[in-house]
């Protein structure tokens, strides 16, 4: 697996003059039309350095945007601006791969572009080469990203399921085990595995689908079942051990959702004949 360790943040002797530019026009008004204009004017030896930082303005750029993010979602502008300083940043050779300390934390545009909903901006660098299975500074993926709501409730946003269906349609994310072991072979750590939990964090190896549990989130758990998503052993320990049964089986009950049933009785078999 990738490194996600957090990253030290760099005193400002220690930036580059186009780094220190970009933040600082993050922060002004007009701040993602102004690292556009920095980044189309830079020179290659500016971007070099920027590469050579592991930095991209575009995490700070998705922040300042996402600021505005609500539960109906984003801004057709917002969304505009977004995929044109991806696009910018693509041709000038950033590297899709760089990223941000925010926090204390090291953030990744396709993370936090998921985060809040762009689910074009996640296509795009997703075509462009973000590889989904690397994680932030917190061991949280892309995938883990989509279904954490910015606005604090426990519903599916309309943004949010596009999201997760450009996931899924560019193979970024499979629920098949034995098809994540072989699409990894080469390149480990390319492809999300959607029944597997972040790595790191306030909430260590807890799978999306237990997190959605434990949140309430019945419509986005359901939209994880009719993807093929199931509840692993882990999962149903996890559930038992917390006192989490009767919510999970109210919420199934609700659903009357055949493969919900299928995987919990799989899941009760093994635990019990163990």
């Amino acid at each position: 697996m990738k490194s996600y360790r957090k990253r030290k943040k760099r005193s400002d002797d220690q930036l580059s003059q186009l780094q220190l530019q970009c933040e600082l026009a993050i922060q002004a008004p007009g701040g993602v039309s102004k690292v556009l204009h920095l980044i189309e004017g830079a020179s290659d030896d500016d971007i070099k350095l920027l590469n050579e930082a592991l930095y991209t303005p575009l995490v700070g750029c998705i922040f300042r945007l996402g600021k505005n993010t609500t539960r109906n979602g984003n801004s057709t502008q917002s969304q505009l601006q977004l995929d044109e300083l991806i696009e910018v940043c693509y041709r000038r050779n950033l590297s899709v791969h760089s990223g941000a300390t925010f926090g204390e934390c090291f953030h990744r545009p396709i993370i936090v572009a998921a985060y809040y909903g762009y689910y074009s901006a996640v296509r795009l660098l997703l075509q462009q080469g973000a590889l989904p299975d690397l994680r932030d500074g917190d061991g949280k993926n892309v995938f883990y990203a989509t279904f954490q709501n910015p606005t604090g409730r426990n519903t599916l946003r309309e943004c949010d399921k596009q999201v997760a269906d450009t996931l899924w349609d560019m193979g970024a994310v499979t629920c098949d085990l034995g098809e994540w072991r072989k699409m990894n072979q080469s390149q480990f750590g390319c492809v999300c595995y959607s029944n597997y939990g972040s790595a790191g964090g306030s909430s260590p190896h807890r799978s999306v689908m237990y997190q959605l549990l434990n949140n309430k989130c019945l419509q986005t758990m359901k939209c994880m079942v009719e993807k093929g998503s199931v509840i692993t052993d882990e999962d149903f320990l996890k559930i038992t051990k917390c006192k989490l049964l009767k919510r999970f089986l109210s919420m199934v009950h609700v659903w009357n959702h055949p493969q919900v049933y299928r995987s919990l009785v799989k899941s009760q078999l093994k635990h019990f004949n163990a």
